[in-house]
């Protein structure tokens, strides 16, 4: 019995770490790269792992930078305004990466998210 448990324990520690193994950055520098973030715009449609991987990143990269966008100084004055609200689509994150990052064969050491960063912040027209 002490050995199904373990070996059960074992599989469910196992089961939970792989969407964080999936999302182990991938650059030399410990950063999302774009290699990873097209293989999983490529796999998002038909591995539902992967889409909700995808998702979450996006989801953490736009929380970030509106965190960043609408922090305050002491005095409650924006560092920043924006003319437009953010806002990521698949399309647009491929379109991003891709003309960000044109040679591909940088893919795997190029970070995925200051380029989507960039592209937020120049969408929402935001100084």
């Amino acid at each position: 019995m002490p050995r199904i448990r373990s070996s059960l324990i074992a599989l469910l520690l196992i089961a939970a770490a792989a969407p964080a193994i999936a999302a182990t950055p991938s650059t030399s520098k410990g950063q999302i790269s774009v290699a990873q973030v097209m293989e999983m715009l490529d796999r998002a449609g038909t591995d539902k792992q992967a889409g909700q991987l995808l998702y979450a990143y996006l989801g953490g990269v736009g929380e970030s930078a509106g965190v960043l966008l609408n922090a305050t100084d002491a005095k409650g004055k924006p560092y920043v305004t924006c003319s437009k609200p953010m806002g990521l689509d698949a399309g647009l994150v491929r379109d991003v990466l891709t003309n960000g990052a044109p040679n591909n064969k940088s893919w795997g050491e190029t970070a995925a998210t200051p380029l989507l960063v960039n592209a937020l912040v120049s969408l929402a027209g935001c100084r």
